[in-house]
This record gives C-alpha cells, sequence and structure tokens, in this order.
C-alpha cells in the first residue's frame, strides 16, 4: 500500500512535468507528455528566451527569464481559454505561487475573520470569480513551481493500458518481493481550452 502511494505521487509527477514523449524500444521505457508538452494556445508570462512546444508531445517548453506571476497575467490567460471556447474549472500551482494568489485584489484574502468560541483564523482561496469563468485553486506539491495552469478538467484524461496490478515474484530464501505495476498516459483533448502562466519566480 506504501508502494502504491508514492507510485501515484510519482504518476501525478510525471502528468504535471515538462516531458516530451518517447515511443520506447526494446532498451529505452516509454514516456509520457506531460502537461506543459501539450500547451500552446493560452499562454502568459512567456519570459525572454522562452518559447512553446509544438504541441503534439514531441518536444517540451522552452524556459525563459523567470518574472513574478501576478494577477493581470492570470485574467489574461482566462480571458484567452474563454475566447477560444474553453471553459476552465480548476487551477494547478505551487505553494509559493498560492500565496501570490491569496493577495489577488477582490477576493478579500486580506480579511481574516475569527468566528466567536473558534480560534481558527480562516485564510483561503478557495474559488476565484472573472468575468471568463470561475475556478478553483488546487494547490500541488507535483507541479513546477514556475508553472501555473488553468485546466478544464473534463478536457484532460489518463488513460490506462495496464491497470495498477500487485504481482508476487519469485522468492528468494526468506525474502519476499512484490511488483506494482501501471502503464498509463495523459491525453490532453483541447489544447485551446486550456492554458498556462509560465517562467513564474519561485523565489
Amino acid at each position: 500500500m506504501k508502494i502504491a502511494k508514492e507510485q501515484k505521487l510519482d504518476i501525478e509527477k510525471a502528468l504535471f512535468a515538462s516531458n516530451a514523449r518517447v515511443a520506447g524500444n526494446s532498451t529505452t521505457a516509454r514516456e509520457l507528455a506531460g502537461a506543459p508538452a501539450w500547451l500552446t494556445t493560452n499562454i502568459t508570462n512567456a519570459g525572454t528566451g522562452g518559447a512553446d512546444p509544438t504541441g503534439d508531445g514531441t518536444d517540451t517548453r522552452t524556459d525563459g527569464t523567470q518574472t513574478a506571476f501576478s494577477q493581470t497575467d492570470f485574467d489574461s490567460c482566462m480571458q484567452s481559454i474563454w475566447e477560444n471556447g474553453g471553459n476552465p474549472d480548476t487551477v494547478y500551482l505551487s505553494a509559493f505561487q498560492m500565496n501570490v494568489a491569496l493577495g489577488f485584489t477582490g477576493n478579500n484574502n486580506q480579511r481574516s475573520s475569527v468566528q466567536a468560541g473558534d480560534e481558527r483564523v480562516i485564510k483561503s482561496l478557495a474559488v476565484y470569480v472573472t468575468p471568463w469563468g470561475t475556478v478553483e485553486f488546487v494547490p500541488s506539491r507535483e507541479n513546477r513551481g514556475r508553472d501555473v495552469f488553468i485546466m478544464q478538467d473534463d478536457m484532460w484524461e489518463v488513460a490506462t493500458l495496464r491497470p495498477t496490478k500487485n504481482v508476487e515474484l519469485a522468492k528468494n530464501g526468506d525474502n519476499t518481493t512484490r511488483q506494482v505495476l501501471t502503464e498509463l498516459t495523459l491525453v490532453c483533448k483541447s489544447d485551446a481550452a486550456n492554458g498556462m502562466v509560465v517562467d513564474c519566480s519561485t523565489s
């Protein structure tokens, strides 16, 4: 069970990774293309020297000079997605960028309220409403700190070739060894329904 949990985190990291697909052969393992390798249409805050990928998973983004993540960049990306027919619902970002988002004007996060008889101070940004749609912010430990993903979740799919399976291997003396195996890939159904704020400063 511990290994299966580790594997789920590895899979999540691979889905967010700036990684190109690898077909694989008898000596090279297959690799899935991470989300950044599919997105080209709605990109904001690209730094100097940065470049979009081809968009078919064959190559990755070229990182540019990092600059601060801003509400202007975020709203511009949301507008671009809307203009291209998308309806994003979830934003995936690192803890650092989440703290930046907490400072967006208009969400009243500057006020932290404590209710009578309750010692908890509540400061959160669960939902962000823009003219271009309403999105939920979801901090992730597994995506790169420099990338903020604005996604329409139903336009992505994890396609499974071999479901997770726990198999006992041949014994070696008193040692018992098991193998946990999964084979899957990431499917992007529509680049235009998603976007990224890229090259964000991480400190």
